[in-house]
């Protein structure tokens, strides 16, 4: 386990993340030596071992075991110190709303201090507030540890799994909330669509123009193409025309060709212009259609009641399923654990 020192240097709260690191190190030097005297005198390992090494015990409890309770009232009388130095730094901080509710948000922190076996078991809890800590600010990764890389993966899986049973539960619950009554669909369009409309509707003509310019650029020539075989048929059926064409035997042919090629030119050129000028992003006549397109999909009405009731339940089914998804197996799949 490395620390990352980057993280101190210009923080303003360096100092009590150093004060931290050197509690950390001590409350678990404190606990590891507390753990070994409980279970050398107090459990049936000490009394295998005192019929084996009797000199050993002995050993121990007449050194070591009243150091232990010498260094261990230095170490409380260490703890009571640092809590009131931060206790008078949250005063002067003003972090809590009265002077005297850090003991109570810190209550660990204070029982801890009492050089009682029920008590001390609570220095754990500072231990792990410190880590995590230390943890969340980036100044140690506890995941890279080898003392720590298989707890903290099971204690991963662990709350993944329990977060994605909760969030699931309350997912189902509002599926069921939502097919159960039509207020979900209008409260989406009273409530999330409509306040946004002055951004939607002009996203929307712009989606608008887009598609009609990318229409118009691939079919330009089918257009073109359409609209004379249009106007040749206009003029092949017009009564009038075909007199015009019997009355000029030699240059009817030549002036209807020729007609035809005007008018397809003519109605092209202006279908052209038409939808280059509706393509436009600022045209304010697509930026009525887009407001009226808006307008109509956020009216009340049963048959899109029924289609935003769907919409919701199916992007909630989706959640669902990424939830779903145990991303402890894909990692460990990709580390190639088993």
């Amino acid at each position: 386990m490395k620390l990352n020192w980057q993280v101190l240097k210009g923080h303003r709260e360096a100092p009590f993340l150093i004060l931290d690191i050197v509690v950390l190190v001590l409350i678990s030097i404190n606990l590891l030596w507390l753990l070994v005297d409980a279970i050398l005198l107090n459990t049936g390992v000490g009394v295998l071992l005192g019929r084996h090494f009797p000199e050993l015990i002995t050993h121990y409890r007449q050194n070591w075991h009243e150091t232990l309770l010498v260094a261990d009232s230095v170490f409380t009388l260490l703890l009571i110190s640092e809590l009131l130095l931060r206790w008078g730094v949250a005063i002067r901080r003003k972090t809590y709303h009265r002077w005297f509710f850090y003991p109570f948000v810190h209550w660990y922190d204070v029982l801890g201090c009492i050089p009682l076996p029920p008590f001390r078991a609570l220095r754990l809890l500072r231990l792990i507030s410190i880590g995590y800590r230390l943890q969340k600010l980036g100044v140690v990764d506890f995941s890279q540890s080898s003392l720590f890389a298989v707890p903290y993966r099971y204690y991963r899986m662990v709350i993944e799994e329990l977060s994605d049973r909760i969030v699931i539960n309350v997912l189902e619950g509002v599926q069921r909330e939502v097919r159960g009554g039509s207020y979900v669909s209008h409260r989406l369009a009273d409530e999330v669509l409509r306040p946004h409309r002055d951004s939607i509707v002009p996203w929307l003509a712009g989606l608008l123009s887009e598609t009609g310019a990318y229409a118009h650029g691939r079919h330009r020539e089918q257009l073109r193409r359409y609209l004379a075989e249009s106007v040749r048929h206009a003029i092949a059926v017009n009564p009038d025309l075909q007199k015009l064409r019997k009355r000029l035997l030699f240059a009817g042919p030549t002036v209807e060709d020729e007609l035809q090629r005007i008018v397809s030119g003519l109605l092209a050129q202006m279908v052209d212009d038409l939808l280059g000028d509706i393509s436009q992003p600022d045209n304010m006549a697509l930026q009525d259609v887009a407001g009226g397109l808006f307008d109509s999909l956020t009216r009340p009405r049963e048959s899109s009641d029924d289609i935003l009731r769907q919409i919701v339940l199916d992007a909630i089914e989706l959640i669902k399923t990424q939830v779903g998804v145990q991303q402890w197996k894909a990692g460990q799949a990709n580390d190639g654990r088993p």
